[in-house]
């Protein structure tokens, strides 16, 4: 985020000094999180010459930057060292914590900018891939093909369904990894390439603005540097409450997070797919996803004890990779076995089930506050039997969420869902019916994920849906995975785009034996639940200035109130939004100091 007043005065703004440059490239500034796409044959309106990258977050938070560096002439080696930024008192983020990655531009589906629909006939060019390492996917732009590199060759990853190879792409076990830190990229004549740098602010990093260099060499020869700066603000981000209600948490998760399934009934070793599943714990913490969607699915399995043992497994790397575990969200077992719905001892054998269920799971997390889920989009009949073995597990003292859809979920059954996954655009009235019943509304596919715009999800995923008084997000999917009956017989790719007609791929991330591949609309994501949790900490300083009596801090806090009540969420600029908000909790704190 680019917001230069909150570092200088007014006159110094645009006065910054330029990169210092040598050999044959141009470096541009770029908004890390744009609706524009970047592409490697064009300078885009947005870009402007770069002086020096500038960065604001807070302690503990992530916070990108963007930059283009065009070349001149062929580069066959661009290289970019990371420097320690120094603080004015002395103190110091570490290189470490500056991961520089370039953004991949590849060829996708014809709406792939702009939607999750599907359209294989078409091929754009999009940036979407954040990689250390430029050559892990090979693009032919006459071809407008994409090869992915396994092992030590290049496979071809662009082909339709009906030239797919025979079986399917396992990513747990194919040899893809990206490198750990950035390698040199080529940079042909007359082309650029654009780098994201994502600054891990320390925890108890002090307030004041930090300074240091991303050194560029060219062909092993030094290419002069481009100054980065970041001011750490004097306050911490808070865990995301809703906008109606400051008591309420404002619940992030997203479908299809797991492996361990996977790797089970594909006979991997269990170490390895425990420890991939913590890795992609770890990512999704680091997106903001607190509430992670424990999958424990297995209500199915005939091996009992090996079910719950699987139940307390997940629930252990969950906690072991700093998961909050209150409130859960789980799976679970509130769907009845197959041919349970029309056997007359249903009621008996789901008791049962979910009895042994709930005692298992609060014997490792040690409470209650246990949201469980049932039938994915059910319909009017499943419905109806839903209402019966939902009275069975409230009872219990469990909550049930269960995903929604207009005249049928809340009409039939609105009584019995404690959490409802509404499906579709996020909207005040919809909110205001589960509100009225004492439940809360989330939402998904309003959009699915599978766009590569970053504004969409910065937008939809945080302010937009958070202003519609939403309790949270809970959207379809972070990556497409190896589904267990249809696999083989869809030859999946996750990817592969050009495969399936009506939809496009559902990713969020990459996955590889290793660990997640991020995308530019992931950091997007990320982005967007910070927006709500800057309003969230707006909300509550401004709280504390209305109970103060300080008159002065209470007119502030009143304007701030005002001004975020009237933010079009939907159609706002979110980096001058994020400066609004950044200035008014700075103004309200030093109103009621």
């Amino acid at each position: 985020m680019r917001i230069k007043s909150l570092f200088f005065s007014t006159a110094l703004i645009g006065a910054g000094l330029p990169a210092m440059l040598y050999g044959s490239i141009v470096v541009y500034e770029i908004p890390a999180i744009s609706s524009i796409r970047h592409l490697p044959d064009r300078i885009s309106p947005e870009a402007q010459r770069a002086g020096v990258l500038r960065i604001i977050a807070t302690p503990g938070e992530f916070e990108p930057a963007s930059f283009l560096v065009e070349a001149k002439a062929d580069i066959e080696k661009f290289e970019i060292k990371t420097s320690a930024l120094k603080g004015e008192s002395g103190a110091t983020i570490p290189a470490d914590a500056i991961n520089v990655r370039v953004v991949k531009a590849w060829y996708q589906a014809g709406t792939a900018w702009h939607s999750y629909f599907g359209d294989p006939t078409r091929r754009e060019l999009v940036p979407e891939l954040l990689l250390h390492d430029d050559s892990l996917v090979k693009v032919d732009r006459e071809k407008q093909e994409n090869s992915l590199r396994v092992g030590d060759a290049y496979q071809w990853i662009s082909y339709p369904a009906e030239k797919a190879p025979d079986g399917y792409f396992n990513y747990l076990t194919e040899p893809v990894a990206d490198a750990p830190k950035l390698l040199p990229v080529a940079i042909p004549q007359g082309e650029n390439r654009q780098f994201l740098v994502t600054v891990k602010v320390p925890d108890d990093a002090k307030a004041e603005i930090y300074s240091g260099y991303l050194e560029f060499a060219e062909n092993g020869k030094p290419a002069g540097n481009l100054k980065l700066q970041v001011k750490v603000l004097p306050f911490k981000l808070p865990t995301p409450m809703t906008y109606y209600n400051l008591e309420n948490e404002y619940l992030v998760t997203i479908y299809a997070t797991d492996v361990l399934d996977a790797g089970r009934r594909r006979n991997l070793e269990p170490e390895k797919t425990q420890a991939l599943q913590k890795r992609i714990y770890r990512n999704l913490l680091d997106h903001n996803v607190r509430n992670i969607k424990a999958v424990m699915d297995i209500n199915n399995r005939p091996d009992r004890d090996q079910a719950r043992e699987d139940v307390r497994t997940e629930l252990r790397l969950m906690k072991e990779a700093g998961a909050p575990m209150k409130p859960l969200l789980a799976a679970g077992w509130v769907f009845p076995s197959p041919g349970d719905d029309k056997r007359e001892d249903r009621a008996e054998r789901f008791r049962e089930r979910i009895d042994d269920y709930i005692k298992t799971v609060k014997g490792e997390v040690g409470h209650d506050d246990i949201y469980l889920s049932t039938w994915d989009e059910a319909g009017e009949a499943r419905v109806k039997v839903f209402r019966e073995l939902a009275e069975h597990t409230q009872e219990q003292d469990m909550k049930v969420w269960m995903t929604t859809h207009e005249g049928r979920h809340f009409d039939l059954a609105g009584y019995a869902i404690d959490l409802a996954n509404h499906g579709g655009w996020p909207d005040r009235e919809k909110a205001a019916r589960w509100h009225a019943i004492d439940s809360k509304i989330a939402s998904y596919a309003g959009p699915h994920t599978g766009p590569e715009n970053p504004d969409v999800f910065r937008r939809w995923e945080g302010l937009a849906r958070y202003k519609e008084n939403y309790d949270g997000s809970f959207n379809y999917k972070y990556f497409d995975q190896l589904h267990t009956s249809n696999a083989a017989r869809n030859k999946q790719n996750v990817w592969n785009d050009f495969l399936r007609k009506e939809f496009r791929s559902f990713c969020m991330v990459y996955p590889t034996a290793e660990g997640m591949i991020d995308t530019i609309a992931w950091e997007g994501f990320r982005e967007g639940i910070d927006d709500v949790r800057y309003a969230t900490l707006l909300k509550q300083e401004a709280q504390k200035a209305i109970e103060s009596g300080n008159a002065t801090a209470r007119r502030e806090a009143k304007k701030a109130l005002m001004w975020l009540e009237l933010l079009d969420a939907k159609t706002a600029d979110l980096a001058a939004t994020r400066q609004e908000i950044i200035e008014y909790i700075l103004k309200i704190q030093k109103a009621n100091s």
